[in-house]
């Protein structure tokens, strides 16, 4: 025989069909800010004005001439060459009401603190990385466009590319970024990283490192999907940081629809980074979003500027910084522009 329906459901529980709020939110989606990392750095003293002037001796040519004897000779003009930056300020806040903290499901200054990290890190990689990009305007060499002619017709980034740029820096005398690795530094994005690991030619990463067991575990580290770890090609002398937050160039060589990506090269002092430690500037350290501690206050003592309360917690950061390319006409850096074949 049937059974009765259920003499109660959810359409007449209320308490049944309530919302339950999960405090734990979602992480949402963050680029690595790796430009820092990858310039040379100076420091602005306090009480210094808001200008550093940068200083370069030019090189000296070879004397193949001999001295005539017993004869004073004619002494040596040195040249200098300078440039002068000057010192930003950046700062943002967010402020809250004592409602909202005392409704809200989360630790909300806290949370807002974490995207101020992010905010702060992605503006100081993203003002290290357009100086790099105007560096092109200084010295042509700096600059290399890969061939594409359609949105199916182009040239991607390959490991042979890379190396042309290392040696390109390495016949200008560039010196490593790191004196004691002896590496370039570079930030790729991981399309052109998969662009350069897709390649099967000759002397391409995968046939190079395919034939020994060794090769192979660090055919696997190139792989991987750790945002944070450092890419090195075989024989290319970089190291590479992966970051989606490139330059990239909209209808690549008059192709509509096709975007290009770019991939750097740093030697040292291809960019300067300069700080200036200001009273209650916030730390950012290499620029690394996830390492920054922005301020965070809650349940602020009642003032003149707030009798009642009603503001009692606030995040924000502070920070004075520059970047600047060095004072030459040979720069110390290359980007790669190219298509990609992955989306």
């Amino acid at each position: 025989m049937a059974y009765s329906p259920a003499s109660n459901t959810t359409s007449n529980l209320p308490q049944s069909t309530v919302i339950y709020y999960d405090k734990s939110f979602i992480d949402n989606l963050k680029a690595n800010t790796p430009f820092l990392r990858v310039a040379s750095r100076r420091d602005l003293p306090r009480n210094s004005g808001n200008q550093l002037r940068l200083f370069l001796y030019t090189a000296l040519a070879a004397n193949t001439t001999q001295a005539t004897e017993g004869t004073v000779g004619t002494g040596v003009s040195v040249a200098v060459q300078t440039t002068t930056p000057t010192i930003g300020e950046y700062a943002d806040y967010a402020s809250f009401s004592s409602l909202s903290l005392a409704t809200a499901i989360d630790p909300l200054v806290e949370n807002v603190a974490v995207e101020f990290a992010y905010r702060l890190g992605e503006s100081i990689s993203a003002i290290t990385r357009l100086v790099a990009d105007s560096a092109s305007g200084a010295d042509s060499s700096v600059a290399v466009e890969l061939p594409a002619s359609s949105t199916s017709v182009y040239t991607v980034l390959t490991n042979s590319q890379i190396r042309s740029s290392v040696m390109s820096l390495q016949g200008r005398n560039v010196l490593a970024l790191d004196g004691q690795t002896g590496k370039y530094g570079g930030v790729i994005h991981p399309f052109a990283l998969g662009d350069v690991l897709a390649d099967t030619s000759q002397n391409s990463p995968l046939d190079i490192l395919k034939h020994t067991a060794p090769g192979l575990m660090k055919l696997d580290d190139l792989g991987t999907t750790d945002q944070a770890e450092v890419v090195e090609f075989p024989s290319s002398a970089v190291a590479f940081f992966k970051s989606t937050q490139v330059t990239t160039t909209a209808n690549y060589q008059s192709v509509t629809g096709l975007t290009a990506l770019r991939t750097y090269i740093f030697g040292r002092d291809g960019v300067i980074a300069i700080n200036l430690g200001g009273n209650g500037d916030t730390s950012y350290g290499d620029g690394d979003w996830r390492n920054i501690k922005c301020n965070v206050v809650q349940n602020a003592p009642i003032s003149v500027a707030d009798p009642a309360g009603l503001i009692p917690g606030w995040t924000s950061y502070k920070v004075h910084y520059t970047a600047s390319l060095p004072p030459d006409t040979v720069m110390r850096l290359r980007y790669i522009d190219a298509a990609s074949g992955i989306s």
